[in-house]
């Protein structure tokens, strides 16, 4: 045996040593408390009565230990497995082949503890940055893996053996005094929540009001953290008497149960702040999420298929990863658009025509240009050209027969007639002929259509939609 192995071995079996005088000591001090107290262990996480098994997942440099600690009746007391040490580069394969081979894994399932260890092994990433030093050996967290059976898990930053073994019992045995106390009185009944429903970030990403800024060096090194004012609601508010929430970092909410409908709503607000002049982007059913609010804080649902949520989340949940740029926005201006959007969507054609430019807008944005076309191509067809070949043949007669014969011209013969008369003019007329017929080339032959064209048709799409609101609203400035 190589002196590298030979060191390891004695370190494992020191280890083993610890760990069989730990749950000695703990039981001789479990003696000495009363028999109401030590029935209150299986209540902690830190019960070593029989039978008790531990399994230890040690990697080192840098060095940490995955501790399970079980209660298997099918399992002999006392029983200790360790796998390790192993280095870091070398411990997920080792970890697959060696250690969830384990009898314990097999008693308690190898997908829960898989899933487990996945959030374990992304956790202790957070301790081992070389600008912030090396941690101090500990026990940093205790969790409970199991719900049904006896199985819980120690993360100890560094190595079990060189930690205080009676220092450690004596905490054990303070836990389990405690857990031994009167139940506190009855929580009160809960209050309803603020919203319940659904929710999804807004695209591109934005902050509701002013960006935290680093306050020191090490801020401006790891960056401001964000996350850490992320739910924090920014917007509470009604939108078509359904409650809507907006958090700092950009994820809005609606009181809507029927996720197809919280959608719908949602767009609607989306496409109010494009045609404000701020950058929004459609939000598709993948998007959605389910979201409740309280005051005490938001259990927020996400999708890890939808490519729009996943940065966000990452963010939030991961500190490591790298930080979304935002544009930061004032409350102010984002209350009005709810405003704005409320009263827009009143009117069934102006709701229609909104919805299809964020549609195209969000297909140019993704530089998707045939889908950009063809919907850009919808809005001049059947709201501008339609209207002014309504405004035009109405001039002429007011015989339904005639308009109704007048009214089936195809597209063609309405470019040409609104052009001959002068209500079309040579360039609008020449324009609108060169997107039709790239969008026809599109829809027929499948050709990728000229970004020149579709930049110009978007342009007029976005013309259109400001006309037809700025009318609509003319009619109900009062409301305004």
């Amino acid at each position: 045996m190589s002196e590298s192995n030979s060191k390891k071995q004695s370190n494992k079996e020191n280890l083993q040593a610890w760990i069989a005088g730990l749950i000695s000591l703990f039981r001789e001090e479990m003696e000495k408390i009363t028999m109401e107290e030590q029935m209150a262990s299986s209540r902690t996480l830190d019960d070593l009565s029989k039978p008790c098994q531990f399994m230890v997942i040690w990697a080192e440099e840098p060095e940490f230990q995955i501790v399970l600690i079980t209660h298997l009746t099918q399992l002999e007391d006392k029983h200790i497995e360790i796998f390790g040490p192993i280095e870091n580069s070398k411990l997920i394969e080792y970890i697959e082949n060696e250690a969830l081979k384990s009898p314990i894994i097999e008693f308690l399932g190898r997908e829960k503890i898989e899933n487990f260890l996945v959030r374990e092994l992304r956790e202790i990433q957070r301790f081992y940055n070389p600008l912030y030093g090396i941690p101090k050996p500990s026990i940093n967290s205790k969790m409970r893996i199991s719900s049904d059976i006896y199985a819980v898990c120690w993360l100890v930053i560094g190595n079990l053996s060189n930690l205080d073994l009676k220092k450690i019992v004596d905490g054990t045995i303070e836990e389990i005094k405690s857990a031994a106390k009167p139940s506190p009185p009855k929580p009160q009944p809960p209050v309803p929540p603020i919203l319940e429903g659904f929710g999804t970030y807004i695209y591109p990403p934005l902050w509701i009001g002013e960006i935290p800024r680093p306050k020191s060096f090490r801020e401006r090194i790891g960056g401001r953290p964000l996350w850490s004012h992320s739910w924090e609601r920014a917007i509470t508010d009604t939108y078509k008497n359904r409650p809507i929430v907006i958090t700092r970092d950009g994820y809005i909410a609606i009181g809507e149960k029927d996720r197809l409908k919280a959608q719908e709503l949602i767009n609607e607000i989306m496409s109010t702040m494009l045609l404000r002049g701020l950058s929004a982007q459609v939000v598709r059913e993948i998007d959605l999420g389910q979201a409740i609010f309280t005051e005490s804080g938001a259990s927020l649902g996400w999708n890890p298929f939808s490519s729009r949520t996943t940065p966000f989340y990452a963010e939030r949940f991961f500190f490591e990863s790298l930080p979304i740029d935002r544009t930061a926005i004032d409350e102010e201006k984002i209350r009005k658009t709810i405003r704005l959007a409320e009263l827009l969507t009143t009117d069934d054609r102006i709701k229609t025509l909104l919805s299809l430019y964020l549609e195209a807008s969000t297909y140019f944005e993704n530089t998707e240009f045939k889908q950009t076309l063809i919907m850009g191509w919808i809005i001049l067809e059947d709201f501008y050209i339609k209207d002014l070949w309504a405004s035009r043949i109405s001039k002429v007669t007011t015989d339904n027969n005639r308009l109704s014969k007048l009214g089936s011209w195809n597209i063609d013969q309405r470019l040409e007639t609104l052009n001959l008369s002068g209500e079309l003019s040579n360039d609008d007329y020449d324009l609108l002929m060169k997107i039709k017929d790239a969008r026809n080339e599109v829809v027929h032959e499948g050709k990728f259509p000229p970004k020149e064209i579709v930049e110009k048709c978007i342009d007029l799409a976005f013309r259109v939609v400001q006309k037809y609101v700025g009318d609509h609203l003319g009619k109900r400035v009062f409301e305004l």
